[in-house]
């Protein structure tokens, strides 16, 4: 068949601007008689982020939220007997795989989809990228002169899919090199609490901040370790953009640090990235602003807590504190509680030395 080149300019240009995929996977369901398209990149925990037409959205949101870790075998049967070539699921499984397959009966047929087709892409890293098309109920199943015709674009797909992922693994890396010129130390972590960049003051860290096989990021102090791997699994779940600050206790020659985790809030388009969010860390100095502010700042204090701990740092105990800031002193201890929760300490007097990088301070207001 003649290939039309405006479609081909079309590919390459998603593989730049990857806001233009769901345009390319609508003229793909046009050539296969097709109702629905996505684009997909696998990690080996699941689906790690997808761009879909809008008859594709709702069943992929779905997938997203609520499947993505659910195995697919057509992937790794597609590249065994498909690894340079377009296939169906029946090419792949037998009608009775699918019908006890959970992608069809729990996320594929209740959106009103029954048959789909793909190409799975390697790509240097590990992941997959995966091209997924669906027809809707009735239709009928994908037919093998319609996949042939998919096959005269698949190079062009693979090049340019390849493309905008290094592109986007070249992002993250350009955010932790950003931070390096402010002078901060930062890393770029992917699904899974994969490291994805870190500049070379993050890596100076060492071994206070530890890399670990397979992509991870570990602390040398585990109670740290522990309120990081918890602040990552929470910036995934809450449904308004959060912060997350981890203190890291003072060690010889070393001050103590605080550890931010800011959750990437990424476009359609920024699949290839991959990011899920970066790390900063900042030395505990003597603040410029009042502490208070800085406190709320840091750990998400409120305010009376944040008085709470300059209280705290400032060397008083619960009962002068309670007398100064003309509180009872069991409403001082819960906050107090809530305080070392947020702070990540566990004693007051752990509280204490934590912020006493903070010094001088003036007496409590």
């Amino acid at each position: 068949m003649e290939i039309p080149a405006d479609l081909i300019d079309q590919i390459y240009e998603a593989a730049a601007v990857p806001e233009l995929w769901p345009a390319v996977l609508l003229q793909l369901c046009g050539i296969a008689g097709a109702h629905a398209g996505a684009l997909t990149s696998m990690d080996a925990s699941g689906l790690a982020g997808y761009l879909a037409t809008d008859t594709y959205e709702a069943a992929y949101r779905d997938y997203w939220e609520h499947g993505s870790a659910i195995d697919n075998v057509r992937l790794g049967r597609s590249l065994r007997d498909y690894p340079m070539a377009f296939s169906s699921d029946l090419e792949l499984c037998s009608e009775v795989e699918l019908a006890a397959d959970p992608l069809y009966t729990r996320f594929l047929r209740p959106h009103g989809l029954e048959w789909t087709a793909g190409t799975v892409i390697p790509v240097p890293s590990g992941d997959m990228l995966v091209f997924d098309l669906a027809t809707p109920a009735g239709v009928g199943p994908f037919r093998r002169e319609a996949l042939t015709q998919l096959d005269h674009f698949r190079p062009h797909l693979a090049r340019a899919a390849l493309l905008s992922h290094r592109l986007g693994r070249r992002a993250a890396a350009s955010q932790a090199a950003a931070m390096q010129l402010v002078g901060l130390p930062c890393a770029v972590w992917g699904r899974g609490g994969r490291l994805l960049a870190a500049n070379a003051l993050f890596e100076a860290l060492a071994p206070r901040v530890q890399f670990a096989a397979f992509g991870h990021l570990s602390f040398a102090d585990p109670d740290v370790d522990r309120l990081v791997e918890a602040a990552m699994a929470s910036l995934g779940t809450a449904a308004e953009p959060v912060v997350r600050s981890v203190p890291m206790r003072a060690v010889p020659d070393a001050p103590a640090l605080v550890v931010h985790l800011l959750p990437v809030r990424r476009a359609g388009g920024d699949i290839f990235v991959a990011a899920e969010g970066v790390i900063v860390v900042t030395p505990v100095a003597a603040p410029a602003a009042p502490l208070t502010q800085v406190l709320m700042g840091l750990f998400d204090l409120t305010p009376a807590e944040a008085k709470v701990a300059r209280g705290i740092a400032s060397g008083l105990d619960v009962q002068r504190l309670a007398a100064a800031l003309a509180l009872s002193p069991e409403t001082v201890r819960s906050q107090l509680k809530a305080v070392l929760a947020k702070t990540g300490t566990r004693r007051q007097a752990e509280l204490g030395l934590m912020l006493s990088g903070a010094r001088p301070l003036p007496g409590p207001q």
